[in-house]
């Protein structure tokens, strides 16, 4: 009896065993067609092409936004670092103890902030960002018009790859490889963060959407914030620990 049941108990055994194997095979086979470019699931050059010049399109235009948003953030950081330095220097004839540091520290504050004004307006002159977010947005109209062609051609031929048709999409992509030569080329937080829009087609998940937008986050938001927020609150924990000294 016990050998018959320790049999059938191996034997059952090997079916589970069998069965959950096949289980993370066929998981892991899902897994790795989900990291799969969708342009490479379908062995199709029209597809290809659609593919690249769809990213390329949103990548620039998404790069043309980031340009612009550092552009105007840029101007407001002069302004608020200007506009900081105006209240330091006029604080100490106001007579308000309180909010008052010694000759020297408002000296050495006073120094910092003009040196931080020089090096920002230098650094927004030299980046230029209303042009590139000028040739960004250029390079996404064009990309989007050739995109168009391609897709009335996709829908005139019925995805049959005739000779015409091939014709016309290496011409398509001839102009392609022009366009991108024409201009500078976008960042890789450009092409993630046009990503996010369509996380289902992209199979990122809610982490991954969060890990990229703090990235971009970091890049066009952060300092501005540090600097126009950051600086009166460690100017008045300055001044608070320093009255607390004396």
């Amino acid at each position: 009896m016990i050998g018959l049941f320790t049999r059938v108990f191996l034997k059952n055994d090997n079916r589970l065993r069998k069965y959950y194997d096949a289980k993370r095979r066929a998981k892991a086979i899902k897994n790795l067609k989900c990291k799969i470019p969708p342009y490479l699931k379908d062995n199709n050059f029209m597809t290809e092409l659609n593919y690249k010049l769809w990213v390329t399109k949103g990548a620039r235009f998404k790069a043309s936004e980031r340009c612009e948003e550092l552009d105007r953030r840029s101007a407001r950081l002069v302004g608020w670092l200007s506009a900081y330095l105006i209240i330091l220097s006029v604080l100490p004839f106001c007579n308000i103890p309180e909010l008052s540091l010694p000759g020297n520290y408002t000296a050495f504050i006073s120094v910092s902030l003009s040196i931080m004004i020089l090096v920002f307006s230098q650094l927004e002159y030299a980046m230029n960002y209303t042009a590139m977010a000028k040739d960004y947005h250029n390079c996404a109209l064009e990309v989007a018009n050739l995109y168009n062609e391609l897709r009335y051609l996709k829908s005139d031929s019925d995805g049959k790859l005739g000779d015409e048709t091939i014709s016309k999409m290496r011409k398509i992509s001839a102009n392609y490889e022009q366009t991108l030569q024409k201009y500078k080329n976008h960042l890789p937080i450009d092409y993630d963060i046009f990503r996010t829009d369509k996380p289902e087609y992209f199979n990122l998940s809610w982490l991954s959407v969060r890990k990229i937008k703090m990235r971009y986050f970091m890049k066009t938001k952060f300092v501005n914030y540090f600097f126009i927020y950051g600086l009166p609150v460690i100017y008045a924990i300055g001044v608070y620990f320093y009255k607390c000294r004396i």
